[in-house]
């Protein structure tokens, strides 16, 4: 199991990539190597405008589900960075991508193993996980005992 998750805004989707996905995605990208670069910088913002436009949309309305484009977006964000020949762009592991000013349009990589972020069980039912803490902007008090 692989994971990708986007926080943004108050918002935090995890994209989960099952091994039978992932190992479909390798196949159709291997057949489309023609149209598809698996490390080019444009194919990687065409995934990430994938997620990009699954955040705004979940940012209207937080019910929304993920489709085969966002899991496919999410299997080649990962891809790119957990096997890319250049050294400056591996990132090991589950990815995070984090929206830095709630606008999608600065968001940096980063792998979850080097991110120090509190997700707590507060008995809350959500589609998705929240980033909890002060100002966290999910409208819950979080009594922090």
């Amino acid at each position: 199991m692989r994971n990708v998750t986007y926080f943004s805004a108050g918002l935090v989707a995890d994209f989960a990539i099952s091994d039978q996905a992932f190992d479909k995605f390798l196949i159709d990208l291997n057949e489309a190597a023609k149209i598809i670069d698996r490390y080019g910088e444009s194919d990687l913002m065409k995934a990430r405008t994938l997620l990009d436009n699954f955040m705004a949309r979940a940012q209207q309305d937080e019910s929304i589900e993920q489709g085969p484009g966002e899991i496919l977006a999410a299997c080649f964000i990962w891809n790119f960075f957990n096997t890319n020949p250049n050294p400056s762009r591996v990132i090991t592991g589950d990815i995070v991508l984090v929206d830095l000013d709630g606008t999608l349009t600065t968001v940096e990589y980063a792998s979850a193993k080097d991110l120090k972020i509190a997700q707590h069980d507060h008995g809350h039912d959500h589609e998705h996980d929240h980033v909890h803490g002060d100002n966290c902007g999910c409208d819950h008090d979080h009594d922090h005992k």
